[in-house]
């Protein structure tokens, strides 16, 4: 975590002394979406073949990821929130930065362990990317009611995103044993080593560029709402199945720290684009981001 910190510190002064712009934000964005994670994702899959743990914890993933939707519901019902705000507020609680945030510390953590890397990117890209872009956007649709757009579309969006045909590239690359041998190959996936080696500094330029001074009084019960079922109870459910299911503890490490992330930032955008309240969204995500470093290593410890 202190790597991650330490990147984000150096783009808040590049920030300050006006080298990059709040305006850049979408840059990069896109290029952590559109760039660095296919390269990170096919180059990390097309080595290690999907087994039957990794399905296990992607199970485990969505699991905790449903339960999260049902009790954001209840305590946004109960906080008595309009449909905008309630929409923004059962995203933000239930969707995280596994693929964004989460691989750029995973990378940190298991820096020896390349299995690692493609073991998140199956759970992360599995587990979240296909239900945030289903259920994410038919949520945000119900309760933001947006005018000409269909659940289909977001999932469109989703199948035809570099990092969609990344992860089935580099699932059948892996699944067909295919040896990517030879120069060609050999310089291919160097670059895209290289590229997805970048990760870390587009999620700090990115995360840099996002924050910005938050409303806590008028927010602080969503903000407490969002963080106890986001950052603590979506992980400890999680835990809870990988336990019963006895996974190894690798993944099950891996499953507990993408479970662990802040809210993502696709959240925020999901609810800003179909209606719901995108201001009150993306100040729970900052806030999130902001508390994730303290109960990310508070759950890590529990866990063990």
């Amino acid at each position: 975590m202190a790597v991650i910190i330490g990147l984000i510190l150096a783009v808040l002064l590049l920030r300050y002394k006006s080298v990059i712009t709040v305006q850049q934000k979408q840059v990069f964005g896109r290029l952590v979406t559109d760039f660095t994670l296919p390269a990170l994702i096919f180059a990390s899959l097309s080595r290690q073949p999907l087994v039957r743990d990794e399905l296990m914890a992607v199970a485990a993933m969505m699991i905790s990821l449903l339960v999260c939707i049902m009790l954001a519901w209840v305590v946004g019902r109960a906080l008595k929130l309009g449909p905008k705000q309630l929409g923004a507020f059962i995203l933000v609680a239930s969707f995280g930065s596994s693929s964004t945030l989460g691989y750029a510390l995973i990378t940190q953590v298991f820096s020896g362990k390349p299995a690692a890397l493609a073991e998140a990117v199956i759970i992360s890209e599995l587990g979240v990317g296909i239900l945030i872009f289903t259920v994410g956007v038919a949520i945000a649709m119900y309760f933001g009611r947006p005018e000409g757009s269909s659940p289909m579309s977001g999932l469109k969006t989703f199948l035809t995103s570099p990092i969609f045909i990344a992860l089935v590239l580099g699932l059948a690359v892996a699944q067909s044993n295919l040896t990517l041998t030879g120069p060609l190959w050999t310089i291919a996936l160097k670059i895209l080593d290289l590229i997805g080696e970048s990760l870390p500094i587009f999620v700090a330029l990115a995360i840099g560029l996002m924050l910005r001074p938050i409303p806590f009084r008028s927010l602080s019960y969503l903000i407490i709402a969002v963080a106890a079922i986001k950052l603590i109870i979506k992980p400890l459910i999680s835990f809870a199945i990988a336990e019963t299911e006895v996974l190894p503890s690798l993944d099950t490490e891996i499953l507990l720290i993408e479970t662990a992330m802040p809210s993502g930032t696709v959240a925020a955008v999901l609810a800003d684009r179909y209606g719901c309240d995108g201001a009150i969204a993306s100040a729970l995500v900052v806030a999130t981001y902001c508390l994730s470093l303290l109960t990310i290593p508070l759950i890590m410890l529990l866990a063990t």
